[in-house]
């Protein structure tokens, strides 16, 4: 009977301790440390070729706005989440067609960012009119910037 006892407080102990691992101290959900990748905003998906993300570390927030790197500031009570001083470089895309208007949406809606919610290792942040803008963990190995390769010339 007392294995049973030991062996019961230790599984709820387990328990616990997993459940503490989903959220932050501070019961928030943990976006630091992760690339999020935009997958639609506004119901309409990016434009092939482009790959918009966010990133948040220690109150800042950066990330590719399609053709320009941005960076700022971001702000979590509860579920409401702002973002201020927002910049971005000032590169001007051409190809592909529509990215600097898919840009300029897309830091535009952050800029109106009222609140947000994390479900499956989804990201999404709406607006004061609910427009959305949904996120999924990633990578970005497949970043918009090419890499060049030196070359040899050949004789």
């Amino acid at each position: 009977m007392k294995k049973l006892r030991i062996a019961l407080v230790i599984s709820i102990f387990a328990i616990m301790l997993s459940a503490c691992a989903w959220s932050s101290p501070t019961g928030q959900p943990d976006l630091e440390g992760t690339t999020w990748v935009l997958t639609a905003f506004n119901q309409n998906h990016p434009i092939e070729g482009t790959q918009p993300t966010i990133t948040f570390e220690d109150g800042q927030v950066s990330g590719n706005a399609s053709c320009n790197l941005f960076g700022g500031s971001y702000q979590i009570k509860g579920d409401a989440i702002s973002f201020s001083d927002l910049f971005a470089t000032e590169m001007y895309c051409m190809d592909p067609e529509g990215v600097m208007e898919q840009e300029h949406t897309y830091l535009e809606l952050l800029g109106v960012a009222q609140r947000f919610e994390l479900v499956d290792g989804i990201l999404t942040i709406y607006t004061e009119l609910e427009q959305t803008m949904t996120f999924q963990a990633g990578s970005t190995t497949d970043a918009t910037i090419p890499i060049v390769e030196e070359t040899q010339p050949t004789p």
